[in-house]
């Protein structure tokens, strides 16, 4: 339902810059997407733990009285306070990308940092805006206490900081990544104005394009299915032997 919104644990990724991570040398590398071993397996069938079960908990214990489309009000404020938290952490780890290419590049150094504070200067003025929004919000609606949201906020705060934890990750230090991470910019800069400017929505237009992406998709797969003969009508059309 909340497609409109990426989801919290992917969005970092999906938007930082590459390549933004390198792994160490002494290290095995490991990707974002990797295929877990029998134990990860094993803890994964048991359902979430830890930090990710006590988020969980929590936003459940405060949605379960709620009716359907509370919720859906909750999710549409839980996933605005997500999009302006990772796109903290991504600026956070583009700092510090910048500060690796210019230790080890120092050619390179004034034109990274200069580069940076402009797309700082063009971000975080979107970002305070978002986050002054977001508050208003909270405190406007009447749902769940603001404060029993912000609880539950915290909460998956630390969720996504153990998701983090999960991923071994490094700086980038070689020229070529380096000059990959400057000619990024541009387009991390767009992307992340863009989601904080969808953000800053109201309520019912949030609902209305997820009404009408709704019912998008679901024209497309009745199309699809009707594009795509039955199996007796396979079997009916299939050319004879001779």
């Amino acid at each position: 339902m909340m497609r409109f919104f990426l989801s919290l644990f992917i969005l970092s990724f999906a938007f930082s810059p590459a390549p933004l991570y390198a792994a160490d040398k002494d290290k095995k590398p490991e990707s974002v997407v990797r295929v877990p071993d029998k134990k990860e397996e094993a803890t994964t069938k048991k359902g979430p733990s830890g930090p990710v079960k006590e988020w969980i908990d929590a936003e459940n214990a405060m949605i379960d009285r709620l009716s359907n489309a509370q919720k859906e009000s909750v999710f549409i404020l839980r996933n605005k306070y997500s999009v302006i938290r990772v796109i903290n952490v991504v600026e956070r780890d583009i700092g510090a990308a910048v500060k690796s290419c210019g230790k080890n590049n120092p050619d390179m150094k004034g034109k990274m940092e200069g580069r940076f504070t402009q797309w700082k200067n063009a971000v975080n003025p979107v970002i305070k805006t978002a986050q002054k929004q977001l508050d208003a919000d909270i405190d406007a609606q009447k749902i769940v206490e603001p404060k029993e949201f912000r609880n539950v906020m915290k909460l998956n705060d630390k969720a996504f900081e153990y998701g983090e934890k999960q991923i071994q990750k490094s700086p980038v230090s070689t020229k070529e990544a380096c000059e990959g991470l400057l000619g990024s910019m541009d387009k991390t800069e767009d992307n992340m104005i863009k989601l904080l400017r969808q953000s800053l929505l109201p309520e019912s237009v949030i609902k209305s394009r997820l009404k009408a992406e709704e019912k998008a998709e679901a024209k497309a797969e009745k199309n699809a299915q009707k594009a795509t003969p039955a199996p007796e009508e396979k079997q009916k059309n299939a050319p004879v032997a001779k």
